[in-house]
């Protein structure tokens, strides 16, 4: 059963997690490193178009609704005040 857009339900693209790594060029990061010059290597190219696609997957989905955030922000911890009946050791 695919997706119905009228039924109200929400489609879920983004579940996954990837880390892939070319096992020629462990070092190789499509984000800092930018198209694969590693001898034309196939899965350094294919990691590359797999960047590339979920920047432009981001976009889209930012177009059709700007106030989505996608980026989890940071969950401050509250440190516990220390108690004033302990003495302290300095």
């Amino acid at each position: 059963m695919g997706y119905n857009m009228w039924s109200g339900a929400d489609l879920k693209v983004r579940s996954r997690q990837f880390d892939g790594r070319c096992s020629r060029h462990k070092s190789y990061n499509p984000a800092v490193d930018g198209p694969s010059t590693k001898e034309d290597c196939p899965r350094c190219t294919l990691l590359f178009e797999i960047w590339e696609a979920s920047l432009r997957l981001n976009q889209l989905i930012r177009k059709f609704r700007p106030q989505h955030d996608d980026v989890r922000k940071r969950v401050e911890s509250v440190t516990p005040r220390p108690d004033p009946r302990q003495m302290s050791l300095i």
